[in-house]
């Protein structure tokens, strides 16, 4: 299971947050994850039966927001992913999902940079996505989501992975919903309206925790 935690659009972050969402799955069979940004990290997490004595954090407070019934919009059958809880500290709030085969993963955090902060920044990494071992990355806005919610779709080139990134700011917190899946190619992505991921945004916005 993955379980890496992006702040959001940095350069040179985006390849690290797709890079770790599915290697870890792939690395840790069975086991139960989001990707442009710097910010704090957490190891995979390996399936029980190779984990041993491995410590997990409790479940996200944010997985009442996302909850199964909602990653099961974008994968059929999603299961939950654990966190390792780390030695000193707490662990990043974030709650994820993946494919049983470690082929799709999703993830929700909130953002630890204000929204204009990750616009400015995603806008950059698309200007020059190379550096962040991107390619046909775009920006969009997107309607109708707190007050204000951008869309970033990209595809990760070593590791072959389609991922869109959806920000919103709900005037006390910004969040990050967090796709990615396995690709051979990258595609064209489909209209803002029409996004599954910018959907599931949409359905759980409601449900998140107040700011505080």
């Amino acid at each position: 299971m993955l379980v890496r935690r992006f702040s959001r659009v940095a350069a040179g972050s985006t390849a690290v947050i797709a890079f770790g969402l599915l290697t870890a799955c792939s690395t840790a069979a069975q086991s139960t994850p989001t990707p442009t940004a710097a910010g704090g990290t957490t190891a995979p997490v390996a399936d029980k039966g190779a984990a041993g004595s491995v410590k997990t954090a409790p479940p996200s407070q944010l997985c009442t927001a996302l909850t199964a019934d909602a990653a099961k919009q974008l994968i059929a059958d999603a299961r939950p992913t654990a966190q390792v809880s780390p030695n000193k500290g707490e662990a990043p709030d974030v709650c994820g999902y993946a494919a049983a085969d470690g082929t799709s993963m999703l993830s929700l955090t909130p953002g630890t940079r204000a929204y204009d902060t990750e616009l400015s920044a995603a806008h950059d990494v698309s200007k020059n996505p190379a550096p962040a071992g991107m390619r046909d990355m775009r920006v969009d806005t997107v309607s109708g989501l707190g007050e204000q919610a951008l869309r970033e779709t990209a595809y990760q080139v070593q590791t072959r992975q389609q991922i869109t990134f959806v920000v919103w700011n709900t005037g006390t917190r910004t969040w990050v919903l967090s796709f990615a899946t396995r690709a051979n190619a990258s595609t064209t992505p489909a209209a803002v309206s029409d996004d599954k991921v910018v959907q599931v945004a949409r359905f759980i916005t409601a449900k998140l925790p107040a700011g505080r």
